[in-house]
């Protein structure tokens, strides 16, 4: 190789008996090639191990505290079911999250064991909303409602909530038409002291639309839906209500259960079925709800034994576990932005167009 400048100038200074020996040693030197350097890859700020993602999942039964020390408390693991079918002349609306007995506005109340519901998407947000179908846990043993309000002395608070959606084909068994969109969203109102109650908004404005445009709700078919599952868990909504536990409770049979509010605790699931079809043909959907309970029983022998002291959680290895079901970063961003401008704008224009003459 020949000498670099910086090795010219050094030969060129030396007295000419000793260049012809410097200029062979710079030679052999420039000869020895540098050791490579192998580059460690660079890992993503939000990467998370794989060891981290049952945290959260409602059908895996192993269980990761919260990052605090709490007394002791028992864990259970439910699989509740909801079979349903498409109409070619209604829209519909699923969604999975536990109901309190009070507003979020004035007092979040009690937990009920009402853990989903189906609706009518056209139908209108106010204090009673009629429901096609409602799925109860057995975390307590799904009491029959009386003429008031059952108080119950257990305590509890939901870990883990998730679904897993697949279509069961038709009942012509033709190809399936149509598609859901699923998603969770960090929060949504309902009865007649909410945004969608004041406005006399329909289910699909106030739960399906407005997530549609921003992209919390994606559109999977419902021929993919036969082929695999479509698996969802839900994230923390707000730590504090996810941390806090609260007496159960079984609302009167004359309460209208399709206003219940909703928990804010853990990120609501919202299914929105499209219709889909022609004529007679139905495609058959299965929502199976998988939820983790943490319970405490001071008047159940049997329960109270099972209760049990779990250390605390490190904060950065439980931030972690969020992290891995939590859709963050520049990827939601890119995918929502312009999306939930152009929804902006649309309500903008609305709100300030002129009253038709």
């Amino acid at each position: 190789m020949p000498l670099t400048a910086k090795q010219k100038a050094a030969v060129a200074k030396m007295p000419p008996p000793r260049r012809a020996a410097a200029t062979a040693a710079f030679n052999k030197q420039n000869e020895i090639k540098p050791a490579a350097t192998k580059r460690k890859p660079v890992q993503s700020a939000q990467a998370v191990p794989e060891s981290l993602k049952y945290a959260f999942d409602g059908f895996d039964k192993r269980h990761m505290p919260v990052d605090e020390l709490t007394a002791p408390y028992t864990t259970t693991n439910f699989t509740t079911v909801m079979d349903f079918g498409s109409s070619a002349t209604m829209d519909q609306v699923i969604v999975v999250c536990p109901r309190v007995l009070h507003d979020q506005e004035l007092y979040m109340g009690p937990l009920t064991d009402y853990v989903a519901m189906r609706y009518d998407a056209s139908e209108t947000i106010a204090g009673t909303i009629p429901t096609l179908e409602v799925v109860r846990c057995p975390i307590i043993d799904k009491q029959a409602p009386a003429a008031s309000n059952i108080h119950l002395s257990v305590r509890a608070r939901l870990h883990n909530q998730s679904i897993r959606l697949s279509c069961l084909g038709t009942n012509t068994g033709l190809y399936p038409p149509g598609s859901v969109y699923v998603g969770t969203v960090p929060m949504i109102e309902t009865g007649a002291a909410s945004t969608g109650g004041a406005e006399a908004l329909s289910i699909k404005q106030a739960w399906a639309d407005d997530s549609i445009a921003v992209g919390y709700l994606k559109s999977v078919p419902a021929a993919k839906l036969q082929e695999k599952p479509f698996v969802l868990d839900s994230a923390v909504a707000e730590n504090v209500s996810f941390k806090s536990w609260r007496d159960m409770c079984v609302p009167a049979s004359t309460a209208d259960k399709g206003s219940l509010p909703f928990s804010t605790a853990l990120e609501p699931i919202v299914l929105y079925i499209p219709r889909a079809g022609a004529g007679t043909t139905v495609v058959n959907y299965r929502v199976e709800i998988g939820q983790q309970w943490c319970s405490r029983h001071p008047h159940n022998v049997m329960l109270r034994s099972t209760q049990k002291q779990y250390p605390a959680t490190s904060p950065s290895l439980w931030h972690s576990a969020v992290g891995a079901v939590k859709d963050v970063g520049e990827q939601l961003v890119v995918r929502a932005g312009g999306a939930a401008m152009d929804a902006f704008m649309g309500h903008a224009r609305n709100m300030f167009a002129p009253p038709p003459e």
